[in-house]
């Protein structure tokens, strides 16, 4: 077997290995809702402003930190490919979550239907991206019978995050927001790249989950005198855009007092990127950065009917109960390294962000 095909074998196993683990990792994040649907749709018990509020808070940090991901792993170095070159890469991208951003302040003052148990007024309660806690949520609602209306009450646990899951799997990172992407670059006219991003709609554990991306990038070096001078020194700008599609029908155990024979959870989550590229070549090693800004919107909206049952034994329907988005964004910076053996590249790197993130990848390219 020839250096080529012992490259070509090599990726294709480690491709495997990590997107395996990467949308392993991904979907746990989604099907933490699901196994734990009981928990999260209590809120719905609550007024559905409250119910939003109160979700809006919970998944912040998610749905924020999955848009710095998508506008991240386009490059891994600032070279593009001669005509008809091409690349074959794998990377996963780890927003890491700020510590502040794994827990909200919950006050009883901004809610009205609901209040911490107890004597306290507020109370830091974990998000998705958190641990878990043992505080009480009381829940008083107004249910209409007959025409009258009857004050119902009854109360749940907030909802954990996933915190302590993610540590068990990726404890070598902070607590992080997780996306596999697959992406393929060809070469263009005048040292231009496409790049497509894609992961088709894929059903893993009941959860679906899609991505796609295309972007462009274009190489400077020739036009600048400078850089000419400098055969090891690159540089060039990218544009890309990115979606990530999810969705899950939760579960409800029988004796939740939440149930729904047609639940859903879509997930969209959009963003897009501009930056400029400077990578420096040194045979085997290669050392890239990038400065940009990136911008993008997540929203989730819960669709289905739902029943509501309270102490008293009288219950209330709710239709498409949740429905919201965040906007994020904003300057980046990213170093990285990367190790070129043969066609084989391996490569990580770490951008400066309001949610900063680890990039580790794997591709393999034809100049």
């Amino acid at each position: 077997m020839n250096e080529f095909d012992i490259c070509i074998n090599l990726f294709l196993q480690s491709k495997a290995i990590v997107m395996k683990k990467l949308f392993i990792l991904l979907s746990a994040s989604f099907c933490f809702l699901n196994g734990k649907a009981q928990d999260f749709g209590q809120i719905l018990a609550g007024s559905l402003a409250d119910a939003n509020k109160y979700a809006t808070e919970y998944m912040r940090p998610f749905g924020e930190g999955e848009i710095y991901n998508l506008s991240r792993g386009w490059f891994s170095t600032a070279r593009t490919h001669k005509l008809l070159g091409f690349d074959i890469s794998v990377n996963g991208q780890f927003a890491v979550i700020p510590t502040e951003k794994q827990s909200f302040i919950f006050r009883n003052s901004d809610y009205k239907t609901f209040s911490l148990n107890g004597t306290a007024t507020s109370a830091n309660l974990p998000t998705f991206m958190g641990g878990t806690s043992d505080q009480v949520i009381n829940v008083t609602n107004t249910v209409t019978v007959g025409g009258v209306p009857v004050t119902s009450t009854t109360n749940f646990t907030a909802p954990k995050g996933i915190g302590n899951d993610l540590k068990n799997n990726i404890g070598f990172l902070p607590i992080s927001a997780p996306l596999p992407v697959a992406q393929v670059g060809i070469g263009l006219i005048k040292h231009t790249d496409l790049k497509v991003r894609y992961f088709p709609k894929t059903n893993f554990n009941d959860v679906s989950i899609g991505v796609f991306g295309v972007a462009l990038q274009h190489e400077f070096s020739n036009y600048l005198p400078f850089i000419k001078k400098v055969p090891f020194l690159h540089l060039s700008a990218l544009l890309g855009y990115s979606k990530i599609d999810a969705d899950y029908k939760p579960k409800f155990d029988a004796s939740s007092s939440v149930q729904s024979s047609d639940a859903n959870a879509a997930f969209g989550i959009n963003a897009f990127t501009i930056q400029g590229i400077v990578s420096a070549k040194f045979a085997l090693l290669e050392l890239y950065t990038s400065v940009g800004y990136s911008t993008g919107k997540s929203t989730f909206d819960m669709q289905g009917t739902y029943t509501v049952r309270y102490n008293n034994g009288l219950s209330t329907t709710v239709k498409d109960p949740l429905s919201i988005a965040y906007n994020a964004g904003g300057v980046s910076n990213t170093w990285g390294i990367r190790l070129n053996l043969s066609v084989l590249k391996i490569y990580a790197d770490y951008t400066f962000a309001k949610y900063g993130g680890a990039g580790l990848g794997l591709a393999l390219a034809f100049r």
